[in-house]
């Protein structure tokens, strides 16, 4: 008796609290919300394009891939790219509501996204005994058993943009992946020249902007450095301490983050200032791209 006055009484409570539960961030509709579907309701969840397979191991594409092929391509200065997303329609609304918008409470939600890419991206390299590109041939390339970058940076974009958006969108989303799978960040590009959005151009055209527009920072060269000896440091004694320590020539791991990748123009042109930064310092650098959509 007691308790179906109770329940009489609290079906009405409960009922309020589901109508006044959370609204989902992309939809506005009002529901209950998880962490497991990163803030938003589930619906909304299930439309993202999630990259599981790919098509091309350089770029990370998921359909077929004429531009790692095509005769003339390169020379490529990263060992390769993956993304988290594909580049629908809705990304491409959830990007803009961001990027363009200034909706920063958007941040979390690609930051979570990008950190699963980057943990697809440690399975995938940790089910692979090697890992070689074809595009350095000459400096063959393997990863480890338990893959992960050693620190984290981010496309830089000109003061005019900047200015424009009030933000870099890569550097959010990197400085978050960073904290998220505690890694350190550093701010080693800097963008010399302001271009027109690449969206609206040619694949020919992109390439042209990118020549000469990327350099590292003064201080690129000594935080590259630092890093190096960090790590190194830490991977003698550990080596020092194993029965039958390896010899693998040591190589910095520099995970560049940026927002879409279209045909890896910008990207390249990063990653060669970064391994020439590392080479002023005597320090082979490998940079491997991670971007949130992959178009």
């Amino acid at each position: 008796m007691l308790i179906d006055t109770l329940d009489r009484i609290l079906k009405p409570l409960y009922r309020l609290l589901a109508v006044t539960g959370q609204k989902c961030l992309t939809c506005g509709r009002t529901t209950s919300l998880s962490r497991e579907h990163f803030g938003i309701c589930r619906p909304c969840s299930l439309l993202i394009p999630w990259i599981t397979s790919l098509r091309c191991v350089y770029c990370g594409r998921t359909i077929g891939c004429p531009d790692c092929t095509r005769e003339g391509a390169g020379p490529w200065h990263f060992v390769c790219n993956r993304s988290a997303v594909t580049y629908s329609a809705d990304m491409r609304e959830w990007l803009a509501q961001y990027k363009y918008r200034g909706n920063e409470s958007y941040a979390p939600l690609l930051i979570r996204m990008m950190e699963r890419g980057y943990r697809q991206m440690q399975r995938e390299f940790r089910n692979r005994q090697q890992f070689v590109s074809s595009r350095e041939a000459s400096n063959k390339s393997r990863v480890q058993e338990h893959w992960q970058a050693h620190m984290i940076t981010s496309v830089p974009v000109s003061y005019e943009r900047l200015q424009e958006r009030g933000f870099n969108q890569a550097e959010v989303l990197a400085r978050g992946l960073a904290d998220a799978i505690n890694l350190p960040y550093a701010e080693l590009l800097q963008r010399d020249r302001h271009t027109n959005k690449q969206s609206f151009k040619s694949r020919m055209d992109r390439l042209k902007d990118m020549e000469g527009i990327f350099r590292t920072l003064p201080e690129a060269g000594h935080l590259i450095e630092l890093q190096a000896n960090r790590i190194f440091s830490s991977d003698r004694k550990r080596h020092l301490r194993s029965i039958a320590p390896t010899k693998v020539p040591f190589s910095l791991r520099i995970l560049l983050i940026d927002d879409i990748y279209t045909t890896g123009s910008t990207i390249n042109a990063c990653s060669q200032a970064l391994k020439n930064a590392g080479q002023s310092q005597g320090i082979s650098v490998e940079v491997y791209s991670l971007t949130w959509a992959r178009s």
